[in-house]
Order: structure tokens, then sequence, then C-alpha cells
């Protein structure tokens, strides 16, 4: 049996513990740990859970298999190098860290422990992102030559200091991440080039961007933004041109795939689990498909490498390149 501790019982962290305590007998949710000890114990969900104020205290005291880090983006990279020195296995959730200091000392001390790590890129785990992946894997309809990644979403007020890039890293970060590290994923490693342009609100934050990945003759676009108003529905969208067909996400979720030979074919992939932990998550499915997967890479002993740090760290630096772009010095 694998033993399961958790730090963090905000949103995430309990979409994560709904996630852990639905995958069976050979996984438990043995402690969790969170400063409001409120949210600790919402989390506990009234089992035996052990419960703890401080994430550190619970690191020394249990014997954990596997500890997932759920605490906000400025506390990532210390609890994570902590966490790899008591445990083997380590889940955290993206962004990963916010400067490149926090880049390498996790880096040496993966180098250092041998943990396995695996990172929240969850978008590489959507199975309306998993369609288009093996898509292009398979060859079947050629090579990707163009294509465009959209995310866009009202303001984040249920999140504190949003707008701060020492604390959350801002929407390049925290959500225009999901499409840079997708598209690395999708093309199977680093642009040969980028541009990037963005707007940049009274405070000199940056609250849109749009960039173009470069791959030799392919192009491919991403555009990000969480500064629309409230009634704005949130939006993730996809279209890329393949040698020999096209492939649409709709923001309704719905995945169209146009062939040359004329033929068209219509595809509704999200196996939804709904839940409302008051934040703009409402499918439980991608999260659970990225625990089980991390799950069965420990089980397995056969790690190959989907959102490991390595390509965590990787996906943290193309964003920062993006922002020195666009004229702003991330550290």
């Amino acid at each position: 049996m694998l033993k399961v501790g958790l730090i963090g019982c905000g949103g995430i962290g309990a979409v994560h513990a709904k996630c852990w305590n639905s995958l069976g007998e050979d996984v438990q949710l043995t402690a969790i740990a969170d400063l409001d000890m409120q949210k600790a114990k919402r989390c506990a969900e009234g089992s035996e859970i052990r419960i703890y104020q401080n994430g550190f205290e619970m690191l020394e005291q249990e014997e954990l298999d596997v500890v997932d880090i759920c605490v906000p983006t400025f506390l990532h990279a210390k609890y994570a190098t902590v966490a790899m020195q008591y445990v083997k296995n380590v889940i955290i959730e993206k962004p990963v860290c916010l400067n490149e200091v926090e880049a390498r000392q996790l880096l040496e001390m993966q180098a250092h422990t041998g943990a396995l790590v695996q990172v929240g890129h969850v978008q590489r785990f959507t199975n309306t992102y998993v369609f288009l992946k093996k898509l292009v894997d398979s060859g079947k309809y050629g090579k990707v030559v163009a294509g465009n990644f959209t995310r866009i979403s009202p303001r984040p007020l249920w999140m504190k200091g949003h707008d701060d890039i020492n604390k959350t890293g801002t929407m390049a970060f925290d959500m225009h991440i999901h499409d840079v590290d997708y598209i690395r994923y999708l093309m199977g490693g680093e642009p040969d080039y980028i541009n990037s342009n963005a707007v940049r609100d009274k405070n000199g934050v940056v609250q849109h961007i749009w960039s173009s990945y470069h791959y030799g003759d392919t192009v491919l676009t991403v555009e990000g933004s969480w500064d629309y108003p409230a009634e704005v529905p949130f939006c993730e969208c996809y279209r890329v041109r393949l040698e020999k067909a096209a492939v649409i996400l709709d923001s309704e979720g719905v995945v169209y795939l146009y062939t040359e030979d004329g033929k068209t074919e219509v595809f509704h992939l999200e196996d939804r689990i709904e839940m409302d932990m008051g934040i703009n998550v409402s499918d439980m499915r991608p999260y659970l498909s990225e625990i089980q997967y991390f799950v069965d890479t420990i089980v397995k002993k056969n790690y190959q490498g989907a959102a490991s740090l390595n390509e965590a760290v990787a996906s943290f630096r193309l964003i920062k390149k993006e922002l020195e772009l666009v004229g702003l010095d991330v550290k």
C-alpha cells in the first residue's frame, strides 16, 4: 500500500484529496497538513487521516511513500526540496517554481536524492488534449503544420494576490503555462525560437500575452489572459492544422476532425466528474487521471518522463523567456 501525505488543503488540495481517496485500497491518504485547520478537517472528511498544521512536521513524523504538495505557488520549491529528502515520490502542483534559483535547487535535490517527481501539468492528462497528442504521434494525418492554443479566463478573484508575480507568478506562470507546457509536449521538445507580445495594466503586470513558437517551418501561436470581467466564460480551445487534416477543440469541449478526403468526425471526450470546490475547477477527471498516472509509474518503476521535473522546469524557462521578450526581467 502507498501511504500518501498531502500538504496544502485549499482549492486544488481539496481536489487532490478527493482523487487520492478514490483510488482504492492500494493507496491511502494517511496524513494532511494545512495552516488552516478547518480546511484540513474538511479534506479529512471525517476519516482517520492524521492532521497537522505544519507540513514540515508531517514530513518528520510520518513514514510516507508519496507527498503531494498543493501549497501556494511561491512555496512549491521550499516544500518540494525538503520533501524529496524524506520520501521517494513527490508530486507538486504547477508551476513548479517562480525563479531560476528555485529551478536549480529542485533539479539538484532530485539528482542528489533520486526522488521520482511529477509536476501537475494537468493538460497532459486531459482527454481532449490526450486525443490530439495521440493523433499527432500516430502520424496518420502527417506532421503539424500550424496551430493556435487559447486560454481566456475572468479575473481569478478567489486567488489571493493573483497579480503578484512573487506569489502566483501572475497569469503567465499560473495559467498561460498550461498551453506552453502542452506545446512542448505535443512537439516533443524545445522550439527553435519564440516571439512574444503582451499587454500590461497600469501597474505593469502582464495581463494578456501572445506568443508564437517556431519548430522548423511549423508555427504554433498561443494566447492567454485572465483579465476579463466575471461574466465572461472560461475558454480553452485549440485549432491545429496537420498535413492531411485539421483538429479543432471548441469552447464547449467538443473535438472536430476534418480530413482532406471530405470526412468530418465529432468526438465528445470529456467524461466529466463534476465537483464544486469554489475555484475555477468543476471537472475532477483530469486531476484523477494525472494522479493515477503517477501511482502507476511508482508501482511499475518505469517512469517515462511525462510531466517530470525536468519537463516542468523547461516549461518554466520558456515562460521566463516570453516575459523577458516583452520587457519583464524574471530573476
